[in-house]
């Protein structure tokens, strides 16, 4: 029964962690098409809280008319435009940017002010939350002597050979 307990407390524990490891980018990791000058503003924006980041974040989407006249979706998760940008243009830029999926960079949208991620804070949540949960999951498994004892009852516990 105490395993079955400790197997339901570790995979909460584990759900837990690997929930606020995903969001911890949204809450620390800026926006990588900020910083620049007005390249178009942002339009028509719409907003509703970021349940993937606990409701703190906003969800955002917008339509950007750049200065050229052409016409972008947009749509941030971690606040870069807020409630408070409804029915106004906002100032915006892009930037020419690499993913992780393609060797072609790729046009960014992001505000005109600067939003840097704060690297240490990303990567200490990504690493160390999980890491946390796995310290605590061996702490949690590792076989010790009381529960040695408790698994094999009190009987066990008497010497050999004493009939009482």
């Amino acid at each position: 029964m105490k395993m079955a307990k400790r197997i339901a407390i570790a995979t909460v524990l584990w759900i837990v962690a690997l929930y606020l490891a995903q969001a911890a980018p949204r809450f620390f990791g800026g926006e990588v098409g900020s910083g620049g000058e007005t390249k178009g503003y942002a339009e028509d924006i719409s907003c509703s809280r970021n349940w993937w980041a606990f409701g703190v974040l906003w969800s955002c989407d917008a339509t950007i008319v750049a200065n050229d006249g052409k016409r972008y979706r947009y749509h941030d998760g971690s606040s870069a435009l807020t409630p408070a940008d409804v029915g106004q243009r906002v100032p915006m830029t892009n930037h020419r940017v690499r993913t992780s999926g393609s060797s072609a960079p790729s046009v960014e949208w992001g505000v005109t002010e600067l939003r840097e991620p704060i690297k240490a804070l990303v990567a200490l949540s990504i690493v160390g939350i999980p890491g946390v949960a796995f310290i605590i999951t061996v702490r949690m498994f590792r076989k010790r002597k009381s529960d040695d004892a408790e698994e094999t009852g009190p009987a066990s516990a008497q010497p050999e050979g004493t009939n009482r």
